[in-house]
C-alpha cells in the first residue's frame, strides 16, 4: 500500500505466495501493465520546473529516476544522486538519451545515505564546487530488508541499516544543506502509508515507543529497533517511514518558527516494486512479487506514476506555502493521489521533537 510496502505484507492479504518462482508475464501469456501517470500533474505545474535546481536522492531507479526524468525534460537542472558515482552516471545516461529540446541538465553525484561520511562529502562538494541554491530537495532514497532476516544489518557508522539509511542519512543531509536552500525551496520526503497501523498490513506495526533504542549504541550495541525491542526487519522498515513523517512534522514546525518560506511535505507514492528498492530480497521472490502485484492483484503503481507524485509535491501550485502535510496514493493500485491524515503517532509533536533531538545526537549535530 505504500512506496515500498514490505512485499510479504502486500501479498499477505492474498494467497499468491504459493505461485512458482518461474512465473513471468510471458509464461502466463500476459503483457505487463501499461505505465500509468498521475492525471492531476498538469502542464501548468510542469511549466514551473523550468530553471529550477533539484537534488534527488535515490535517483538511479524507480520513483527517483522517473521524477528526475520528468523534471529534466521540463527544464530543471537535476542532480542525480546514487550510492555510487557509477550508478548515478548510468542513471543520467538513461534519462538524457532522448535528448529532448528545452531540457535542463542532469548531473551525477555520489551520495550514500548509509554513510554519514558520504553525506558530509556530498555537502562539502555542493558548498565548494556546485554552489547553487537548491529549489527542490527530494529525500527519496530508501531500502527494505528481507522480512525473514533475523539479525540486523548495519550502516558504515554502525546504525541499523533501514533506519540508518531511510531516516538518519536524510536527517543529516537536510540539516547540512539548510543554508543552500533557495528562499522558497520545497523539501519532499518519500515516506509510506505503512507508517500507519490503520492500513491493516500484516506483521508488527510501526511504533517508536519511547525511542529508547535511539542511543549512541543504536545498532552496533545490540539494540537495533527504535523502540528498544527485538529486531524485526519488517517493523524496522515501517518504523523508518514513521520517522520520515515525524521528521517532516518537526522540520515544518522549525521552519515556520524561523519565519522561513521553505516548506517540507511527505508523500507515499503507492506500492512500487522497484528492483533497487528490493535489492535485499531474494531475486526470485522479488520477480514474482513485482509481476503479481502489478498484473494480477493490481495493487501496485508504476514507477512513472510514483515519479509523477514526487514531481507534483515539488511543483504544484496548490502546495504553495503549505508545510507538514502527508499525501498518499489510495486506494492501492487506483492511480489516485490525495492529501491524507497520517497516523495518530505521526501527529505527536512531542515525539517528533524528541526524535529530532536523539537523531541530531546520533549524527553528530
Amino acid at each position: 500500500r505504500a512506496h515500498a510496502e514490505g512485499p510479504q505484507a502486500a501479498l499477505g492479504r492474498r494467497s499468491l505466495l504459493a505461485a512458482p518462482v518461474a512465473i513471468t508475464a510471458s509464461s502466463l501469456g500476459m503483457q505487463p501493465a501499461l505505465a500509468e501517470r498521475l492525471s492531476t500533474l498538469t502542464a501548468e505545474a510542469l511549466k514551473r520546473a523550468h530553471g529550477k535546481v533539484a537534488v534527488i536522492t535515490g535517483a538511479t531507479a524507480g520513483v527517483g529516476l522517473e521524477a528526475a526524468r520528468t523534471l529534466l525534460a521540463n527544464g530543471s537542472d537535476v542532480y542525480v544522486t546514487g550510492r555510487t558515482l557509477e550508478k548515478a552516471t548510468a542513471a543520467v545516461a538513461e534519462i538524457t538519451k532522448a535528448g529532448a529540446a528545452g531540457a535542463g541538465r542532469a548531473i551525477p553525484m555520489e551520495l550514500n545515505l548509509a554513510s554519514l561520511a558520504s553525506v558530509r562529502r556530498f555537502v562539502s562538494q555542493w558548498n565548494e564546487v556546485v554552489k547553487r541554491p537548491i529549489d527542490i530537495l527530494a529525500c527519496n532514497a530508501g531500502l527494505a530488508l528481507g522480512q525473514d532476516l533475523k539479525e540486523p544489518q548495519l550502516t558504515e557508522d554502525g546504525f541499523e541499516l533501514t533506519v540508518g539509511t531511510n531516516h538518519l542519512g536524510h536527517f543529516l543531509l537536510v540539516n547540512l544543506l539548510e543554508k543552500q536552500l533557495s528562499p522558497t525551496a520545497r523539501i519532499v520526503v518519500t515516506a509510506s502509508s505503512v507508517h500507519n497501523p490503520a492500513t491493516g498490513d500484516p506483521g508488527s506495526q510501526a511504533t517508536l515507543g519511547d525511542l529508547s533504542g535511539l542511543t549512541p549504541d543504536f545498532g552496533r550495541g545490540g539494540v537495533a529497533m527504535v523502540d528498544g525491542g527485538k529486531f524485526d526487519a519488517g517493523k524496522a522498515y515501517k518504523d523508518s517511514k514513521l520517522c520520515n513523517v515525524l521528521f517532516t512534522l518537526e522540520l515544518a514546525r522549525r521552519l515556520k518558527k524561523q519565519g522561513s518560506q521553505v516548506t517540507v511535505n511527505a508523500l507515499s507514492p503507492g506500492l512500487i516494486p522497484s528492483p533497487s528498492f528490493f535489492r535485499y530480497q531474494s531475486q526470485g521472490f522479488s520477480s514474482v512479487f513485482a509481476f503479481a502485484a502489478t498484473n494480477i492483484l493490481k495493487i501496485a503503481e508504476t514507477p512513472e506514476f510514483g515519479g509523477d507524485t514526487l514531481v507534483f509535491m515539488a511543483l504544484d501550485a496548490s502546495l504553495n506555502g503549505k508545510s507538514g502535510l502527508f499525501y498518499s496514493a489510495v486506494p492501492p493500485g487506483k492511480h489516485v493521489f490525495v492529501e491524507n491524515t497520517p497516523s495518530v503517532e505521526a501527529q505527536n509533536e512531542a515525539e517528533a521533537a524528541e526524535l529530532w533531538r536523539r537523531s541530531a545526537a546520533l549524527v553528530g549535530l
